[in-house]
This record gives C-alpha cells, sequence and structure tokens, in this order.
C-alpha cells in the first residue's frame, strides 16, 4: 500500500481518476506501432512514465514518458481509443544545442513526468534517465522544466544547496525516478534521484557530485 504523508499527494498519474474503466474491460492498444527487428521480432518502446493533466477536468490532456523517445502530449486521451493521438514534445530541444552555450548531451531517455497540481499553472516536469536495472537503460542530463505545457523547456542539471559553503550536487549521469508535488504548498516538489544501468557502466556520475536520494 502507498502512503502519502501529511500535505502532500501522490504524483497526478497516480491519483483517481473520474474516466477509469471498470476492472474487466479489455486493454485496448493506442500505439504506437510495433516495428520488426533483426533479433528480437515485433517491438515497441518501453514506457516508463504517465502524467494527467489535473488541470484538464476533461482527462484528455496526458503526457507520457518513453525510455528511448523523450517525452509525448496528448490532447484526446479520454476519447475511443482509435481517435487517441500523441505529438513528441522534445525531439529537438534548444537547451540539448551546442549553439545554446550548453555542453547538455541531448537525452530521450525519460524516467519520470509529473504535472504540477497547483491551480493555473502548466508547469510539467521530465526528469531524464531511465532508472530500471537493464543494459538498455540510459542515464540522463538533468530535470526537464516546462511552464507552458511542453512548448518549451529549460534544463536542471544540478541542485542548488542552501548552504553556501557546499558544493551542488549534480543530476547529470544519474536518472529521475518520480515526482511527488505538495498538495499544500504551490510549487513545492519532490524528485527522487537514482541511477541508470548504462550510467554506471560507463561511470557517468560525477564520482563526488552526483549523489542519489530526494531533492526538493
Amino acid at each position: 500500500m502507498a502512503l502519502c504523508l501529511p500535505g502532500w499527494t501522490r504524483a497526478p498519474a497516480q491519483q483517481a481518476n473520474p474516466h477509469l474503466n471498470p476492472l474487466n474491460a479489455a486493454w485496448q492498444s493506442v500505439g504506437p506501432n510495433q516495428i520488426t527487428s533483426q533479433s528480437y521480432g515485433n517491438v515497441t518502446g518501453r514506457v516508463t512514465a504517465i502524467a494527467i493533466d489535473p488541470a484538464d477536468a476533461s482527462g484528455n490532456t496526458v503526457y507520457v514518458g518513453t525510455t528511448g523517445g523523450g517525452v509525448w502530449k496528448s490532447t484526446n486521451a479520454a476519447g475511443t481509443p482509435a481517435s487517441a493521438t500523441f505529438s513528441p514534445l522534445t525531439d529537438t530541444l534548444p537547451v540539448f544545442s551546442a549553439n545554446a552555450s550548453t555542453v547538455a548531451i541531448p537525452s530521450l531517455s525519460i524516467g519520470a513526468v509529473s504535472a504540477s497540481v497547483a491551480s493555473g499553472t502548466d508547469v510539467l516536469l521530465a526528469g531524464t534517465g531511465d532508472p530500471n536495472d537493464a543494459l538498455d537503460s540510459y542515464y540522463g542530463e538533468g530535470i526537464l522544466r516546462s511552464t507552458d505545457g511542453g512548448n518549451t523547456w529549460t534544463l536542471i542539471q544540478q541542485s542548488s544547496d542552501i548552504l553556501s559553503s557546499a558544493p551542488n550536487h549534480s543530476f547529470v549521469g544519474l536518472s529521475v525516478a518520480g515526482f511527488a508535488w505538495s498538495s499544500s504548498t504551490p510549487g513545492l516538489v519532490v524528485a527522487a534521484l537514482s541511477q541508470a544501468a548504462e550510467g554506471v557502466l560507463v561511470n557517468a556520475p560525477d564520482t563526488t557530485y552526483s549523489v542519489m536520494g530526494l531533492y526538493y
């Protein structure tokens, strides 16, 4: 049983949804379509996170995080399965461009996605890096943040520690396992930083400043 601390709420993807189907309803695929691989036959990508936008009472606005395809958005997810469509949000990002004076390595590996529970906001967080323990679980470059529902993004690559004498902790080389928003303090969110199997193999995290744990 999952527990929530007083004043906290689960991430939107785990909250009760008034549009739930009966437990005995048959599952229906809404895509993406399978492709044929040389070694494994028909395959599709792995979905790591689903977040329902709490600001959309209709339940139509849904964000999906994938292990190698970035973040996708649907604005008609509550309709019939055949009509549900998803569009990519992170295929091309200025924060991963060399022309933007950044050294961040492009990352389409997403471990967690969450929309703010505060009313009147379009804040969306996407944690890069796949926290699953597989050889194709790639590490991330930090936390992507959008204030316009995924149209534009900024990249948070490290903590901002309270103590001026303490160094900031790097998120580069790690993976984000989840987010939890406060239901009583708008803007307050906790992020769980984990590791990715591929990151461990190539020594991607900084040995001193990349620290797994909870950050707020």
